[in-house]
């Protein structure tokens, strides 16, 4: 696995944990949200709350699928598309959050 370094709290990202990319680089789930929410204003703390559900929600989701082992080629690639759909949706919900 490559090593990432969290731009919040700068310790690095360990195998299992929650974590998203951002156009800063690498963040762990909850440096990420408790870091946006000290940067908004009331009024959108709402919003925040509802993708932060929906970003860990997915971030969790992947962790699992991470730890599925795939014996087979093709299990393997059926593995890798659910990872990538599963990434796609939390980078959108990532980016959503980063717009608020």
């Amino acid at each position: 696995m490559a090593e990432y370094k969290c731009y919040v709290c700068e310790k690095p990202v360990k195998t299992g944990e929650k974590f998203t990319f951002t156009k800063k680089g690498s963040v762990h789930y909850d440096c990420f949200i408790a870091d946006k929410r000290n940067k908004l204003g009331e009024e959108k703390l709402e919003n925040l709350r509802v993708l932060s559900i929906l970003l860990d929600s997915n971030l969790q989701n992947l962790v699992n699928v991470l730890g599925v082992p795939a014996d087979s080629p093709e299990l393997a690639e059926i593995k890798r598309q659910n990872i990538q759909s599963i990434e796609k949706m939390a980078g959108d919900i990532t980016r959503k959050i980063e717009e608020l």
